[in-house]
């Protein structure tokens, strides 16, 4: 009545295994994968070092080499979501399900990123100057610290 955990199995009878020819497409996918990861990763360092010590002394913005870093940040985001995380294999409505509030969220980050500097930049002046004689006073002739 149970099952016989002695018994002889032959080699693809589970329903999880993939075949021989199966393997090797996904092995050599990891496999680009992994090289295209690394060769990203390594122009990243080579670019940043490059542009920290040439171009920025030469006056270039770092702003350019954010924008880079960013790029290629999400171009490895996209390649590791496609293969590690099998997305490339799924269906559009559902890699469109995953990408868009992925990308979304991304907007979000970058908007209140973009309002907090605003807002920083706003007070900046305001909470760096002294407060009024009225308020030292109010204060018993201690300064406040905002």
């Amino acid at each position: 009545m149970g099952h016989n955990h002695n018994e002889k199995y032959p080699k693809n009878d589970n329903h999880l295994a993939m075949s021989e020819a199966d393997y090797k497409h996904h092995k050599a996918d990891v496999f680009k994968t992994t090289i295209l990861l690394s060769v990203v990763t390594i122009i990243e360092v080579i670019v940043a070092i490059f542009y920290e010590n040439t171009l920025i002394p030469a006056g270039w913005p770092l702003g350019l080499l954010r924008i880079f870093l960013i790029v290629a940040s999400l171009v490895k985001a996209v390649y590791i979501m496609a293969v590690f995380m099998h997305v490339k294999h799924e269906t559009r409505a559902f890699i469109l399900c995953i990408s868009i509030p992925f990308a979304l969220f991304i907007w979000m980050i970058i908007s209140f990123l973009y309002d907090g500097d605003d807002w920083n930049g706003r007070n900046k002046a305001r909470f760096s100057e002294k407060p009024h004689p009225s308020v030292i006073k109010q204060h018993g002739g201690v300064e406040s610290h905002h």
